[in-house]
């Protein structure tokens, strides 16, 4: 599991500051114990553009995924 959260905390290096910051926290704080329905969507967030990611977590957009919005309500708590 070691080698996964290595490669999970080099993936939310992001162009943005902000999203670095919120996508870290959620590693360090929920991954570990989160579903694997809710890691699955972490990790699908991980795969998103910059601007589309930023869009679901300043809520300027809204996931047609109920997991990443799980997801991003943990990010915002």
């Amino acid at each position: 599991m070691e080698e996964k959260a290595q490669k999970l905390l080099w993936r939310c290096r992001r162009g943005t500051k902000e999203l670095d910051i919120l996508m870290m926290t959620f590693l360090e704080n929920h991954y570990r114990d989160a579903e694997p329905a809710l890691k699955q969507a972490f990790e699908d967030m991980l795969d998103m553009q910059d601007p589309e990611l930023y869009a679901l977590v300043t809520g300027m957009q809204e996931s047609h995924d109920h997991h990443i919005n799980k997801v991003i309500e943990f990010m915002r708590t």
